[in-house]
Order: C-alpha cells, then structure tokens, then sequence
C-alpha cells in the first residue's frame, strides 16, 4: 500500500467506470460487506489526507461513503483504498473488482 495519490486514483477507476464491479467494504469494528455487485458510476475523494471517498453507483443502487482513508493499492481491474488506525491497523477499506473477490 502506497498513500493516495488523487490523480493515480482518479485513472484505475476510469477503467472501471460504467462496468458491473464487485464491491467490498470494511469498517472496523462494525461494518462488513462482501461482494456486493452494481455498476460503477464514478468515484469521488474529497478533502485532503486522510480522504473521504465516495461510491456512485449506478442508477438505483445508491451512493457509499467511507471516511478516513489514506493508502490505495491499483490495478488494471481492481481499486483498494484503506485507511488505518494509531496502532496501524487497518480501520476501513473500500475494495472495487471486476470480478469477484475471494472469501
């Protein structure tokens, strides 16, 4: 993992966008969801490190929003964006595939 960097960001979910995506998402403790599948509408990030990123989903599908986020780790089909906690543990992640993500 590498901290954002907006712009790298902003180009791997270009090649993502208006695709049906597999989506997981993480918040610790308290929030789990795996493999969930819309299509990717856009992707936003807003404010400065940490981030907030923010999901657009395709139409009927809504919006996800996770806070706090400051690494990402891209590829040509996949996104992950985490953010850690003060013991370096991670504390939420946002994970965009094209295909589907390992249980």
């Amino acid at each position: 993992m590498e901290p954002i960097q907006p712009g790298a960001v902003a180009a791997a979910v270009a090649k993502l966008q208006n695709k049906p995506v597999f989506i997981h998402l993480e918040v610790n403790p308290g929030a789990y969801w795996r493999n969930g599948q819309a299509a990717l509408r856009s992707l936003h990030l807003k404010g400065e490190d940490p981030y907030r990123v923010f999901l657009e989903l395709d139409e009927g599908h809504g919006l996800i929003q996770v806070n706090e986020v400051t690494h990402m780790e891209l590829s040509d089909s996949m996104v992950i964006l985490t953010g850690y906690d003060d013991k370096g543990r991670i504390a939420q992640t946002v994970e965009i595939s094209l295909s589907p993500l390992t249980l």
